[in-house]
């Protein structure tokens, strides 16, 4: 007899490591209720999140992410957390087509291209930093979480040498980090400091008629849509949601991709062969090791999905991670199939109006990436036990990611 498995328990370590036999024991069953974890920036062991619905099979996850009008993305719990509000991502609209204007021309495809020369620059710098060839690394450790970090601090005009602060700032707000409630606090109080006083020394020097550092940071700070521009707020607020999201789930997907590499050698020979694959690598990674697992979302009306009647107020659990692997949507999802007809159809950066619209940078820092190892190294062994962090579902990313990166012939 199979031991029982329930929704209750999705939060153990076991699970976040590898949460895919558990969704597919449960996602016959969904929508089920009982599921309680925590937002982005709330404080375990201090907030206390609500019981939700989950669910877990293609359709429904689609249906409910599409339908922001009966399900809300503004999050009682966060809102009521010491931590700031995210941008666009807790809005509804109309507050959120207001900004999601202005945000889509600030990370519009042309500008997000321009930057190509500067991220190559400092992808080429992490890897002269971090990695030597025929030698063990831990990309985890080094190239994984500081090169997002450096990205985002050269958009804002940080400091260079405050990459390691953006790095702490993004684990502790998306929960990855396993640390307590006033070491969380304490880095959303001092990244929403620096951020106030940095916006309003920028803002101050683009009114002096002054050139200033950090392309994105200028960008939040001119851009006008029919006449309307972001509040001083708003900004500072914008510059938190970009730098805890580019930095943290952008880290789990570049050691999610070089442990595609790693693990499957004729991907790599492919990719080594005919650098042209990298977009169906890139997209078919994001399905079958994509870091965002889940978001919340509450119910604005009474509503029935499946067997389960929805209550106006309740919580719902959308797990894009889980979708991605509906056998009913993605056949043999175990597979990492390189030409895969649908892997367009991933939910890893969520779907509906709340897509995700960083989802150009994350790819310009994998294709950089992809490329210069493809140009530096002839291959990449997995040298040690790769392990999955087990902190928060949030996302799916690796904690320790040992390889070699074996130098040219």
């Amino acid at each position: 007899m199979k031991p029982t498995f329930s929704v209750d328990q999705l939060n153990r370590p076991e699970v976040i490591r590898n949460p895919y036999p558990y969704y597919d024991l449960l996602r016959d069953q969904s929508p089920l209720f009982g599921y309680r974890d925590y937002p982005p920036g709330t404080m375990p062991g201090v907030d206390e999140p609500k019981p939700s619905w989950v669910v877990l099979n293609f359709d429904d996850v689609a249906a409910v992410a599409w339908d922001h009008e009966s399900f809300s993305s503004r999050d009682s719990l966060q809102e009521e957390s010491s931590a700031p509000t995210l941008m666009l991502v807790n809005h509804d609209r109309p507050e959120h087509t207001r900004l999601r204007k202005i945000a889509a021309k600030v990370f519009q495809p042309s500008s997000i291209k321009a930057l190509t020369p500067a991220v190559d620059a400092l992808v080429a710098a992490c890897m002269d930093d971090f990695f030597v060839p025929d030698r063990p690394v831990d990309v985890m450790a080094d190239y994984c979480a500081m090169l997002p970090s450096r990205v985002m601090a050269f958009l804002f005009g940080m400091p260079a040498d405050m990459d390691r602060d953006v790095r702490n700032w993004a684990t502790a707000f998306m929960l990855s980090a396993d640390i307590t409630a006033e070491e969380r606090q304490s880095h959303n109080r001092e990244a929403m400091a620096f951020f106030e006083r940095h916006v309003r020394e920028q803002m101050d020097r683009i009114d002096r008629g002054e050139q200033v550092p950090g392309p994105l940071l200028d960008a939040f700070i001119r851009t006008e849509v029919d006449g309307d521009r972001l509040s001083f707020e708003e900004i500072v607020r914008f510059c938190m949601t970009a730098t805890v999201a580019g930095a943290e789930t952008t880290s789990f997907y570049l050691g999610n991709l070089i442990a595609v590499f790693a693990d499957f050698p004729d991907i790599w020979q492919k990719f080594v062969d005919d650098p042209a694959l990298f977009d169906a690598i890139y997209k078919e990674t994001l399905r079958f090791h994509g870091p965002p697992q889940r978001l919340f979302r509450v119910a604005t009306r009474d509503i029935t999905i499946g067997d389960a009647d929805i209550r106006r107020g309740d919580w719902v659990a959308c797990f894009f991670g889980a979708a991605n692997y509906d056998p009913e949507a993605f056949p043999d999802p175990y597979a990492f199939q390189l030409h895969r007809p649908n892997a367009s159809r991933h939910m890893s950066f969520g779907y509906g109006i709340h897509r995700c619209l960083g989802a150009p940078l994350a790819q310009l820092e994998a294709e950089s990436t992809a490329r210069m190892l493809r140009e530096r190294y002839s291959g990449i062994e997995r040298t040690g036990e790769a392990v999955w962090q087990d902190v928060s579902l949030l996302n799916h990313g690796l904690a320790r990611n040992p390889v070699i990166f074996r130098a040219q012939e």
